[in-house]
């Protein structure tokens, strides 16, 4: 497979591309190509390309296109992981598994029970550490799309202003919510899009599971084990791609 790289600004009617200086860092001094490799370069929005490496010098590498790959078909419904900020690396894993399993825009949101201080997960360094993990999971699972994510917002505030479509909330098996199953959905018109809210390590508190029914939320659940919230992603975002496939 070719390597990848990076390309925000890519023109297909221009003959040459400049790489940003970190792709073109990792180009030159972690893979070690040079002039007459060949890469493929992708713009974050669906268009991917076969290349060949012009230059290539410490921070500055450019590259010819060659010609147009195929990329992934995107999920049948646009899907935005409005997903509770964990602690420690659970974030990151949470980010890498939602851009994986093809997520269009992962809103970071501050809960009643996350154990993060606000005024880090606030901060402009985290906010761009999670789009590099979601720029190196793109790389890794050869999808041509970045997903968006957006500033930190409290939850409610995010349910107050959010329209997107269908609304689902993944509750923890000892909420005491009456829930549906995932399967149930195959009974609704399919959407065009879905907000899916998953919560922290400690779940949602009481008021954040009624205020997200009285936004028109649904509780679902994935039965009656317990997962670790850094594992919710994949596994919700799976179990709908199963109800809604590409």
């Amino acid at each position: 497979m070719l390597p990848r790289f990076y390309a925000p600004d890519l023109d297909a009617e221009l003959a040459s591309v400049l790489l940003p200086p970190e792709e073109a860092r990792h180009l030159t001094r972690v893979l070690r190509l040079g002039a007459g490799a060949e890469v493929a370069i992708f713009d974050g929005r669906g268009a991917e390309f076969r290349a060949v490496v012009e230059a290539a010098v410490r921070e500055t590498a450019t590259v010819r296109i060659l010609e147009r790959l195929p990329s992934p078909p995107a999920p049948a419904v646009r899907v935005v992981l409005v997903q509770a900020v964990l602690k420690g690396d659970g974030m990151d894993a949470a980010v890498r598994d939602a851009t994986m399993m093809g997520a269009h825009t992962i809103q970071p949101v501050l809960t009643d029970h996350t154990d993060v201080k606000p005024s880090f997960a606030r901060r402009p360094e985290t906010l761009d550490r999670w789009r590099r993990v979601a720029l190196a999971s793109v790389k890794q699972c050869r999808r041509a799309t970045l997903p968006v994510i957006p500033d930190v917002k409290d939850v409610d505030r995010w349910m107050a202003a959010s329209s997107v479509g269908m609304r689902l909330i993944f509750v923890e098996p000892v909420a005491g919510v009456a829930v549906r199953s995932v399967r149930s959905l195959l009974s609704e018109p399919t959407p065009v899009s879905v907000s899916v809210l998953l919560g922290p390590e400690g779940g949602w508190s009481p008021p954040e599971a009624d205020a997200a029914r009285a936004a028109g939320c649904i509780p679902l659940s994935l039965g009656p084990l317990t997962l670790r919230a850094e594992s919710m992603p994949v596994a919700a975002l799976a179990a709908l791609q199963v109800v809604w496939p590409r």
